[in-house]
């Protein structure tokens, strides 16, 4: 039976300063402080830019807006449920952009549901050693530690879906009503910020559900139990399916297809298309999701899971095949988006704490032995080392190429020659022409050019990376399909919405004779960034 406990103990602490030291090894104290970064930095920008426009536009809660203006004449559009963008929006209204308030509260949300992990393993499991190895190997995920310390919702989402678990099982155990609707309140607001969260909810509901058709079909009706343990969630779903659809009102009477929304299915995709999805997602994405052959040996554990399912487990073993199963239907419902967005992969993470955990209740139960065994313990030690290892190297590279611990890649070999040229070219890109932009808002206001001065900015094909960094509300690359290619068309419509400035970050982008008329008034220069004021129409 679970035997869980609210109180923090001595193991308790320990495992927080786990938490902590890997923060370390994975350099999340150099990085509190940086801006949007690769990968994904268009998506991060487009988060920041929310959470800036609540910072300093007088903006509602339920109708946020980014930098970048659309052809509605506005930058208003919406995605997840905005509570992060808020919340930090309003505190950099107190404080300034501070990178840092933001990457901490996201850290601290997915380390919520880390440590609720290990509440969970610890009275499943009831030992101490297992208890930290099932959240730690999680935290060895390449993508979960670097969104982890970052600016989407996808890791917090997670974070939040896990802790809601650990309260319910808080309710399942001496069923104080006051646990239950708060882990209610924790799934809803998971689901409302990523949709993709509610895989464990769908899978503890189906549990539920299959363990009360069992009853019945063994002539053991209880339906007072069944609909206190059914009903609860019908609200979870309820919300979140009305947040939908605001969400889709919103953008269709404002800006539309800036966020991805709705499915993106397999079955839309000709054999040539998913054979080239299906590869750029083993050799680009997976490997960010979970090292590889560590995946393979989950996926033998799950087969034990379904053996032991087959000979007379216990019946919470259900949760293994479900998870599974919306697992695969995930893959093909956003199968579209697997081939670079790894970020789409990070609540599909639960499958391996639940896959883990199951197998050795089962084990503990079966070959205990085996189960407390120093010698199978310290080869899960050494898998556990070598991930954390590969991941730390993964994640500091990311943001600097010199960085010394690199050089344990000797031992590790996570990174090839090929990584090291790519995030050098990467990062020697930007400090040539985007790192200047996370500093040029002063010298603007000192030219006079206001925040809400429409501003075209070039190059940059995202819709708000430059905008952003500026915090200038105006046009970048992004859409205006009718004028794609055609830089005096494109620059006079932009003039007739309004633009009053092109900004350039990169000169080698107006070598076109084209740009020459839109060159001529030069007002400004900061590092190396050129600034022009354009003719009214």
């Amino acid at each position: 039976m679970v035997n869980m406990s609210n109180k923090i103990h001595i193991h308790d602490l320990f495992f927080i300063i786990l938490l902590l030291l890997l923060s370390w090894l994975y350099n999340y104290p150099n990085i509190l402080q940086s801006g949007p970064w690769m990968p994904h930095m268009w998506r991060q920008a487009d988060c920041l830019s929310l959470t800036q426009n609540y910072a300093t536009g007088d903006i509602g809660f339920f109708t946020p807006e980014v930098h970048w203006t659309g052809p509605s004449g506005n930058g208003k559009t919406i995605s997840e449920f905005p509570l992060i963008y808020y919340t930090v929006g309003k505190i950099w209204g107190l404080t300034g952009r501070n990178y840092a308030i933001y990457r901490i509260i996201d850290i601290l949300l997915v380390f919520l549901g880390l440590f609720s992990l290990y509440k969970i393993s610890d009275s499943i499991l009831k030992d101490k050693y297992w208890a930290y190895f099932i959240p730690l190997i999680l935290f060895s995920s390449p993508a979960l530690v670097y969104y982890t310390n970052n600016f989407l919702a996808n890791a917090p989402a997670l974070g939040l879906a896990l802790t809601g678990s650990w309260i319910y099982i808080l309710y399942a155990q001496n069923k104080q009503k006051k646990w239950l609707w708060i882990s209610i309140v924790i799934f809803t607001l998971a689901g409302m910020i990523k949709i993709t969260s509610m895989i464990i909810v769908v899978a503890m509901l189906g549990y539920l559900t299959i363990n009360a058709l069992v009853d019945l079909s063994q002539r053991k009706p209880n339906f007072r139990k069944y609909l206190s343990d059914i009903l609860p969630f019908i609200p979870v779903f309820m919300i979140i399916v009305l947040w939908v659809m605001y969400t889709k009102n919103y953008n269709a009477h404002n800006n539309e297809h800036i966020f991805l929304q709705g499915l993106y299915p397999i079955w839309d995709l000709n054999t040539t298309q998913i054979n080239d999805i299906l590869n750029k997602f083993y050799f680009n994405v997976l490997p960010s999701f979970f090292n590889k052959t560590t995946l393979v040996v989950i996926l033998l554990i799950f087969i034990a899971d379904i053996v032991f399912l087959i000979r007379k487990g216990q019946r919470e073993l259900l949760l293994v095949p479900i998870v599974f199963t919306g697992v695969i239907l995930y893959l093909l419902f956003w199968f579209q988006a697997l081939n670079q967005h790894d970020y789409y992969l990070i609540n599909l993470l639960i499958f391996i704490p639940v896959t883990l955990i199951a197998f050795l209740t089962e084990l503990r139960i079966r070959v205990p032995k085996l189960f407390k065994s120093p010698v199978f313990k310290l080869i899960a030690a050494i898998l556990l080392g070598l991930l954390i290892g590969k991941t730390t190297l993964i994640n500091r590279i990311k943001y600097n190429v010199e960085d010394p611990l690199l050089k344990a890649n000797i031992v590790f070999k996570a990174l090839t020659e090929e990584d090291f040229k790519f995030w050098n070219y990467k990062q020697t890109k930007y400090s040539q022409t985007l790192e200047a932009l996370d500093s040029i808002t002063p010298y603007l206001r000192e030219l006079g050019i206001k925040r809400n001065d429409l501003v075209v900015s070039i190059p940059d094909v995202s819709i708000n990376i430059t905008l952003f960094l500026m915090d200038q509300k105006g046009f970048t690359g992004y859409g205006y399909s009718e004028t794609k290619g055609k830089i005096g068309e494109r620059m006079e419509a932009f003039k007739k919405i309004g633009a009053k400035y092109l900004i350039v970050n990169d000169s080698s982008a107006v070598n076109s004779e084209e740009f020459k008329p839109y060159l001529s008034n030069k007002i400004g220069e900061y590092k190396n960034v050129q600034i022009y004021e354009l003719e009214t129409p």
